[in-house]
């Protein structure tokens, strides 16, 4: 089987040289890396054109989203994984992952753990859930980072291109269809490590639950219409929810319970 690291980048230079070893340093040789760059300003094409077997391009784009589809569009793989320009994997997460489509050979999509690096300070995250169910009404924490899960290629070739609109929760976007449509298994290997330093789009979303909100919703519009008011419902009680509705909601749920 073979793998296609697929890396978004822009302005990556402080970064970019860490993970392009992650992927040089595996055991498994089987893979291809591609980096679609946004025309970066920095060094990061200076150290792109050091490495020859990276297939790469930079050139102007309307953000991560239009990068991750240029480069699912160049690859050959029969597994694919994104690895965001700041992250890196562990030495055996390839071997890992190809072993475990091989133990489970009805996934499409193989979800491990992953360690979190805050500013210096390893922690393990082990609580991603792979239930569709549970991501529709945003409950439990879906995969932080994705260099933490593969699948299989006919995933995106089904789903299709991320939104070119969507530039904070495009993975989240993805894996509610995926895990709808597809197959996923949960293993509990640490793959890589997701390097949250303040500055990644991650660590700036004020808001999250208010941004994963309507994909909940025109997801479950699309694929499980009976449930929408179910999820809809589920989202205006969480407390997470600050509109108005919402608020208003628990404030009656809160009266009612008395």
């Amino acid at each position: 089987m073979k793998i296609s690291v697929l890396t978004p980048s822009y302005n990556s230079g402080k970064y970019i040289e860490t993970s392009i070893a992650s992927v040089l340093a595996q055991g498994y040789t089987n893979w291809e890396h591609i980096v679609v760059d946004g025309l970066s300003s920095d060094n990061t094409v200076e150290i792109l054109k050091k490495h020859a077997h990276i297939n790469w391009i930079s050139e102007k784009d309307s953000g991560q989203s239009d990068a991750m589809n240029k480069a699912f569009g160049l690859c050959t793989g029969d597994l694919i994984v994104y690895l965001n320009a700041d992250d890196y994997f562990y030495p055996d997460a390839f071997q890992i992952i190809v072993d475990k489509f091989k133990d489970y050979p009805s996934a499409d999509i193989i979800v491990g753990n992953l360690d979190v690096d805050r500013n210096g300070v390893l922690e393990t995250s082990t609580n991603a859930t792979i239930l569709w169910q549970d991501l529709s009404i945003i409950k439990g924490r879906f995969p932080l980072n994705p260099v933490s899960y593969f699948y299989k290629r006919k995933v995106q070739e089904t789903i299709g291109n991320f939104p070119n609109d969507e530039h904070y929760t495009m993975d989240y976007w993805f894996l509610i269809r995926a895990f709808y449509l597809f197959k996923p298994v949960k293993i509990e290997d640490v793959l890589g490590c997701f390097v949250f330093d303040g500055n990644n789009k991650t660590s700036v979303i004020v808001d999250g639950f208010s941004i994963q909100m309507p994909h909940a919703l025109r997801f479950t519009l699309k694929y499980t219409p009976k449930r929408f008011f179910k999820v809809y419902y589920n989202l205006l009680k969480n407390k997470r929810n600050k509109t108005r509705e919402a608020v208003l909601l628990r404030k009656v749920l809160k009266k009612l319970s008395r």
